[in-house]
């Protein structure tokens, strides 16, 4: 069986999350959010759904070409997982 390689990767976007909850997280963790945060975020939200859209219908047709024997166009969409996290290195 062939194994497909699959890229992982932190987008921008989620590191900005990550950066904005750690900064308004208490000693306690619990999060504490305003609106200066709140319009902080939004942005960053939509871009982040936008985001996991584009990666889960990737991986979906991936699945589906490998599911049909198709490795071919599985790798291709593979690859093009990998070259987006390349360009965001």
């Amino acid at each position: 069986m062939e194994v497909l390689q699959m890229a992982v990767f932190i987008h921008p976007t989620h590191r900005a999350l990550a950066r904005i909850t750690y900064m308004n997280s208490n000693i306690k963790g619990e999060l504490i959010i305003g609106e200066a945060e709140l319009a902080l975020i939004t942005p960053l939200l939509m871009d982040n759904l936008n985001i996991v859209q584009q990666v889960d219908g990737i991986k979906e047709a991936t699945l589906a070409a490998h599911c049909t024997g198709n490795m071919d166009l599985a790798q291709h969409f593979t690859d093009k997982l990998i070259e987006w996290e390349a360009q965001l290195k």
